[in-house]
């Protein structure tokens, strides 16, 4: 059973700009910005079923606070969709540094640069 977002009122402006940009070329990005409270997150929910719509793969994460000291929660969480089928074609160094980032190899090996994760 599928969920669906109430109407959104009056927020047609934004709804249009987020459809121009996914007809745009990419990569790209979106940002939306404004004051606490104005409807940010409702915008973003809506132009996230717009991607989707749109046949463009989404990723998406939303780090709590208390997972702000865990280095790479949120990469951990941005990535879980894809690693599987994805990972291994990543590049050796790459593909290296993610799984020490993410902890998902035990080998014993320097930590890798910043840079490549």
């Amino acid at each position: 059973m599928a969920v669906s977002l109430p109407e959104i009122v009056g927020r047609d402006p934004e709804l249009a700009a987020t459809a121009a940009f996914l007809d745009g070329d990419f990569p790209a990005a979106l940002v939306l910005a404004g004051q606490a409270g104005i409807g940010k997150t409702t915008v973003w929910r809506a132009a996230l079923d717009q991607a989707r719509e749109h046949g463009v793969r989404v990723l998406v994460c939303r780090p709590a606070q208390s997972e702000a000291h865990l280095s790479f929660a949120g990469l951990a969480d941005l990535l879980e969709p894809v690693l599987g089928e994805k990972l291994a074609a990543l590049p050796a160094v790459q593909r290296r540094a993610l799984e020490a980032a993410l902890l998902l190899s035990e080998e014993e090996r320097p930590p890798p640069d910043q840079r490549t994760i």
